[in-house]
């Protein structure tokens, strides 16, 4: 065979044992995929707000606490804020509200875990209190010492805490305090940390349709401005809750013992009325009625470096002094023998109104009993005192005189 014809000619990496090998055949090439039929599954999904379904807002005691959502109560060391959680616990296992025994609810079952408290004080706390004690299910300090609510690396990780709520259907879970229990990993000062927590809490909270409370802490610092910056922590723990308690001694009063519960935060309905309560030498909580003091009075007192007891008393000397005013510039509405007449600022004194300033403010009250008060110009001022130039007021009648375009 010449080498033309040898098929080996010139390729030293064929096999002449090839040449002998049965016949295969070629391979042929993959399949193509099938074509896709359904679009990737999106990872974010905004609906319109025409198919947006109705959730009702639950609470478990309107407007304190929700349910299905987390509620922060906060107060400084020693002042009450597990004793008012247990007579709340009570008041609920008993299927009724603190302060409204007439309405009748079904009995909540509680669950109160504390990494501050052992079992046999929370349970005689609540026993004094008049708690259903089956209902009522403890984690004390020593038994909680191993729940955590983050993975060890500063995420959440509720899977413990919802083991326990899947396990007694509570109403009502307590957290005394949060952030025992979030660990040394986490931050409680950032933001960015806390915010998940929040809304894991919420999330489960909601999934389990059962009311989180969260128990913190205050700083010494005067709260200023808003009452609920003086709350430990990222400002993200009272800005995901929905609903803030802040609980502190009653300095308006002589009684020691009496605490308030004042309602600080409310984002689904009007704040409710401050709640007392006192805490007599044997440990026991009485719900005693509702209370004067509210946030702005904390803001109030805070901002003029005041005691809470000194704000509260000047602002009771303020309505003394407002009741006098109006009771006293009606009389003269009545009295006078025209239907507008001329008071200056010396004769108001001689009735014990000391000016302008304790007028002003009570301008809708006036004129919510018929009077008008108007502040005259000089001018007009010489023309109704005989000349004189006096400073003062008008006062009318409205009833007498419906027409005037002063008032």
């Amino acid at each position: 065979m010449c080498e033309e014809q040898n098929p080996f000619y010139g390729n030293p990496y064929l096999d002449e044992a090839a040449l002998y090998e049965p016949d295969v055949p070629p391979l042929e090439p993959p399949p193509e995929p099938p074509p896709a039929t359904t679009k990737p599954k999106e990872k974010f999904l905004a609906c319109k707000a025409s198919e947006v379904k109705d959730d009702e807002i639950k609470y478990l005691w309107k407007p304190y606490i929700l349910r299905g959502d987390v509620t922060i109560m906060a107060a400084a060391g020693g002042t009450g804020k597990t004793f008012a959680l247990c007579g709340i616990a009570a008041e609920l296992s008993n299927g009724r509200y603190p302060l409204n025994p007439f309405e009748s609810i079904d009995p909540m079952t509680v669950l109160f875990i504390s990494a501050e408290d052992p079992d046999f004080i929370l349970r005689d706390r609540m026993r004094r209190a008049g708690a259903d004690l089956d209902r009522v299910f403890i984690l004390d300090a020593k038994n909680s010492a191993r729940l955590k609510l983050s993975d060890g690396f500063g995420q959440p990780c509720l899977s413990d805490l919802e083991t326990l709520i899947e396990k007694h259907k509570p109403d009502l879970v307590v957290i005394d305090p949060m952030h025992a229990f979030i660990g040394s990993s986490v931050k409680m000062t950032e933001q960015s940390v806390i915010r998940p927590f929040m809304q894991a809490l919420a999330s489960l909270a909601k999934k389990h349709n059962c009311a989180i409370v969260d128990v913190a802490h205050v700083s010494k610092r005067p709260a200023g401005a808003n009452a609920n910056d003086a709350i430990l922590g990222a400002t993200d723990i009272v800005n995901a809750a929905r609903s803030v308690l802040r609980v502190i001694f009653d300095e308006t009063g002589t009684d020691p013992n009496r605490r308030v519960l004042v309602h600080t935060k409310s984002n689904y309905a009007a704040m409710g009325m401050s709640v007392a309560f006192r805490i007599d030498e044997n440990g026991t909580l009485e719900w005693t009625g509702y209370s004067d003091v509210n946030r702005s009075d904390l803001e109030a007192a805070a901002r003029n470096n005041r005691s809470l007891a000194e704000h509260m008393g000047g602002l009771k000397a303020e309505r003394i002094v407002q009741t006098y005013t109006v009771d006293r510039l009606e009389s003269l509405s009545k009295e006078q023998k025209t239907p507008k007449t001329f008071y200056s600022y010396e004769t108001l004194k001689s009735y014990g109104i000391s000016g302008k300033a304790d007028i002003i403010p009570q301008l809708s009250a006036l004129s919510e009993r018929g009077i008008c008060v108007l502040f005259p110009k000089e001018a007009r001022r010489s023309e109704c005192d005989g000349g004189k130039a006096k400073r003062g007021i008008y006062l009318i009648r409205v009833d007498a005189e419906p027409a005037s375009p002063l008032c």
